[in-house]
Formats: C-alpha cells, sequence, structure tokens
C-alpha cells in the first residue's frame, strides 16, 4: 500500500471519529484534516462510500453499547419530560393579604416590622402605629375567603424552587434561570416536542420516519390507540 493511501485511509477514520461527534459533515471533513476549501464537497463523497457509511454506522452502535442507549430508554426520558409537574419549579400562588387574617380583619403586622415602624414614628415624633390586626402576618397563608379587603382573592405570589434539590423528573425539564429586566426568568425543555416525540416514536403520526432498528433495519410501528399509548408508558414505567 502507499504512502497516500495509507494517508487517505487515516484521514477517512478521523472523518468517521469526527462526524459522529455532531453528525456535521463538512466541519468533520475540517476536522480530520481535510482542506476547508473542499470539505463539504469532500464529506458529501464520504458519505457515499459504502465503507463510511458502514464504519458509522459500527461507530454509533459501539456509542450506544457503551453507554447504555436503547430506544426505550430515550422514549422514557422523552416521556417523563412530557409528564414533568412543571410547578416544581415555578408557581403562581394566591396567599392571604395584610387583613385577612388580622383581628377584626385589621392591618396585621409582623414583629420585626411592628418595631421598625415604631421607631420611625419615634424618629418623626409621630405616634405609633396601631396594631389592633395583631402581629403574627405570615405570608405563607391562603386568604381568607371573608376578607373584606381582598374579597377572598388574596394576592399573587411568584414561587421558584431551589433548582439544588429538583426530582429527577423536574431536574429533566430545568434549563436554566437568568435575570431579565422584569426580573428572574426560568427556561425549561418543551413540553409538546417531547410529546411529540414520543407519538412519533409510538407511531401515532401518519408522517412517521424510519429508524435503523435491529440489524439495521428500521423500527416497526402501528398506529397506536391512546389506551395503547398509556400501556406502553406503564410497561416502561415498569421497567425503569
Amino acid at each position: 500500500m502507499s504512502k497516500s493511501k495509507k494517508l487517505n485511509s487515516k484521514l477517512m477514520q478521523l472523518f468517521v471519529l469526527e462526524y459522529i461527534k455532531d453528525f456535521n459533515a463538512a466541519q468533520a471533513a475540517i476536522r480530520a484534516g481535510y482542506k476547508s476549501d473542499t470539505a463539504r464537497q469532500k464529506a458529501y463523497g464520504l458519505l457515499k462510500d459504502e465503507r463510511i457509511k458502514q464504519a458509522i454506522a459500527s461507530s454509533i452502535a459501539e456509542r450506544k453499547e457503551r453507554l447504555r442507549i436503547d430506544a426505550d430508554n430515550v422514549l422514557y426520558k422523552w416521556w417523563q419530560i412530557a409528564t414533568a409537574d412543571y410547578n416544581e419549579l415555578t408557581q403562581l400562588r394566591r396567599v392571604n393579604c395584610r387583613y385577612c387574617w388580622g383581628n377584626e380583619h385589621e392591618y396585621q403586622w409582623t414583629p420585626k416590622e411592628y418595631e421598625k415602624a415604631c421607631h420611625e414614628s419615634e424618629i418623626n415624633m409621630a405616634a405609633d402605629p396601631t396594631n389592633i390586626g395583631g402581629l403574627n402576618f405570615d405570608a405563607n397563608r391562603p386568604p381568607h375567603p371573608d376578607c373584606p379587603e381582598c374579597n377572598g382573592n388574596g394576592v399573587e405570589q411568584v414561587y421558584i424552587a431551589d433548582t439544588t434539590k429538583l426530582s429527577p423528573e423536574a431536574s429533566l425539564i430545568y434549563q436554566g434561570v437568568k435575570q431579565t429586566k422584569f426580573g428572574l426568568e426560568v427556561t425549561t425543555v418543551d413540553r409538546m416536542k417531547a410529546l411529540d416525540n414520543v407519538a412519533r416514536h409510538l407511531g401515532m403520526f401518519k408522517d412517521k420516519v424510519e429508524h435503523t432498528g435491529a440489524d439495521g433495519g428500521p423500527i416497526v410501528t402501528a398506529n397506536l390507540t391512546p389506551d395503547q399509548v398509556i400501556e406502553r408508558m406503564k410497561e416502561l414505567d415498569d421497567e425503569y
């Protein structure tokens, strides 16, 4: 074998290894060592080569085996995302207003608030504020149904969970949090996209795309009823 053929074989091996990283053929060719100005054309030719196709399929299979990835595992993760409780991450709560649980539905303070208000009154040489409603305000109590101030509707409270203590299901849908001019914004995985992936995988749509199954053949699917989908997901719950 000539030196050029050996070099070409090495480049082809590198192309396969680079290609399965992100499945970007042109970039894989460049990273493997092909010239950037001809990388796209070269990659197109490589992907038509049966030896390359077989090597890619083999590498993907090895990676799946190494990582223990199979169709059911992926499907189950999508199902967990689709059925996760987003309230674990963020909630809009209705809690009591200051008059809900005060004595005779008068304004209610916390002890520290009242102490501070009295101190400010002393500095301003004004009368102490009244505390007829009491000093036991709890911001997390539910609204009082007969409150004359809020009519039992309470006030809005936005709650964001401690993301270091999420359940495994909630961790799957949590993508991060960012500060905006309107406050904190929690970003999550798209539930409808997850449901769409589950439905397509289980053959609920007619416009199905064939995926590689056992022995390189397509996965055989049939249109499933909602009851059949639920039954299949129960089976996966038992497996995992």
